[in-house]
């Protein structure tokens, strides 16, 4: 019995330096992004983690391997900012509560999103990351805006669509970027859009 505990201590640590490792490189690569390096090399990647460009590829088989890992960690970042917002509440109560929670999501997302894009057309991972959070967005709406979007009747969906519109990452990273606008505008601007869009809609 005491040969099986000299086997797995090793193997054990072994394990856990693995992971530490991919780990650090995840953590560097997101580090590196949030700093505005939009296409972080492996040579920079691995200075940042300590490690040498060589274990990144020992950990990683490829790069899409590598954006997988660091889009499960920003998920994991996002998912601290959001929380569930009842759609029995007064409208502008949601509204305000969903506006001050995307603002802080959007402004979170925004360095991950334009490195995201840099490498978009050549990976089917970041394509399938950037579905998912735009089908996350079009849920979350579709909770929080229920009552209006279902009292809209046949203009239901138009409803919806402007909803997603005025509060999608594209629309806040031209505020931000293009614009020029402070988070404090942007969100004042989302606001409008989204008070415009709910002042309008009704049974069609």
């Amino acid at each position: 019995m005491p040969t099986d505990t000299h086997v797995e201590e090793p193997i054990d640590g072994r394990t856990a330096r693995a992971v530490r490792t991919k780990d650090a490189i995840v953590d560097a690569t997101l580090a590196l992004i949030d700093e505005g390096d939009l296409r972080p090399t492996g040579p920079r990647i691995a200075e940042r983690a300590g490690v040498s460009v060589r274990s990144i590829f020992q950990h990683f088989d490829d790069l899409d391997a590598l954006f997988s890992a660091v889009g499960e960690r920003v998920v994991v970042r996002i998912a601290a900012l959001i929380h569930a917002i009842d759609p029995t509440e007064p409208l502008p109560d949601r509204t305000r509560a969903f506006l001050a929670q995307r603002a802080m999501v959007m402004e979170s997302l925004t360095p991950v999103l334009r490195a995201a894009l840099v490498h978009a057309a050549s990976s089917t991972v970041i394509r399938s990351q950037f579905e998912n959070g735009h089908q996350f967005l079009v849920a979350q709406i579709d909770e929080v805006f229920a009552p209006e979007i279902a009292a809209a009747g046949d203009g239901g969906p138009v409803l919806r669509d402007g909803l997603v519109v005025a509060l999608s990452w594209s629309s806040w990273d031209l505020l931000r970027g293009a614009q020029g606008r402070s988070v404090d505008q942007a969100r004042e601007v989302a606001a409008s859009l989204v008070g415009a869009l709910l002042a309008g809609a009704g049974p069609s």
